[in-house]
């Protein structure tokens, strides 16, 4: 293919994000050009981001909005989905009807609308994040294959933070993902630094925390609304991982209002799937 586009979800996560990095790096190992397609920089991915502009080894047209990549996509090119299998939360939907050639990552449960013209659809539940399932893959194309310390690092935060600290859905092949993500150069301080909060977030957390109900004995619900702050999502995920951690809770659900919509953070530890 000539050209390839690679997309997460709407709002694009950390592992959306360090998942769609290493399709580029495999592409490149094949002398091909990626693009990603993001529309919005959420404050906690903004860091990762940054590393990638301000670096003259990686080109100004990396990152591409939704109408740009419209622009340049034709039948030739090929669609990387990863971190999502639904087609309505891609970054761009339009996008996966400009071509025939859809592949399909993630590791979240297959839902009732799928993306119908994929040719592959790895859809794996049981893997932590969609950086792991990358990581795995980019060990089997080839010896050319050698992510850089940068790379290995937005993976790494990837895998961190789905898993929340590698301590929920880790399997034995999430610390092999990360071991090889560490032998390439991961660095595990920096990118704990990378993940911290500034002071509003972690303000905004706490109120989400405080407002918390315990419903029947075992739910944890809790709302934020009028924050104040730039990604009021990733912190109702967040407060979500947080709620877990008091003595009877077996599921949290973080409901949090932005731009006109509910968005709600399901979480539970193992014997419910909030999933379903």
């Amino acid at each position: 293919k000539d050209k390839i586009f690679v997309m997460g979800h709407k709002l694009t996560d950390v592992d959306a994000f360090g998942a769609a990095i290493g399709i580029c790096r495999a592409a490149q190992a094949m002398e091909k050009r990626a693009y990603i397609v993001i529309n919005e920089v959420s404050a906690s991915l903004r860091p990762l981001y940054e590393c990638y502009e301000k670096d003259d080894n990686y080109p100004k047209d990396m990152f591409l909005r939704s109408s740009q990549a419209l622009d340049m996509a034709d039948t030739n090119s090929m669609v990387v989905v990863v971190d999502t299998n639904r087609p309505q939360m891609t970054e761009c939907e339009e996008l996966l009807a400009k071509t025939d050639t859809v592949v399909v990552l993630d590791h979240h449960r297959q839902s009732d609308e799928v993306i119908e013209n994929a040719v592959l659809s790895y859809i794996e539940p049981y893997a932590s994040s969609a950086c792991e399932m990358v990581a795995e893959v980019l060990q089997y194309i080839g010896d050319d294959l050698r992510l850089n310390s940068m790379e290995a690092n937005s993976m790494y935060a990837g895998i961190l933070v789905d898993t929340n600290n590698f301590m929920s859905r880790t399997g034995v092949r999430t610390f092999e993902a990360a071991a090889y993500l560490r032998r390439c150069g991961a660095d595990v301080t920096y990118v704990r630094k990378l993940l911290r909060d500034d002071m509003a977030s972690y303000r905004a957390k706490a109120a989400v925390i405080s407002s918390a109900e315990v419903y029947r004995d075992v739910f944890a619900i809790a709302r934020g609304e009028h924050l104040g702050i730039e990604s009021p999502t990733i912190i109702g995920a967040q407060a979500s991982n947080e709620l877990l951690n008091i003595e009877e809770i077996k599921a949290s659900f973080v409901l949090t209002e932005y731009n006109g919509k509910i968005y709600i953070s399901a979480r539970s530890i193992d014997e419910i799937n909030v999933q379903i």
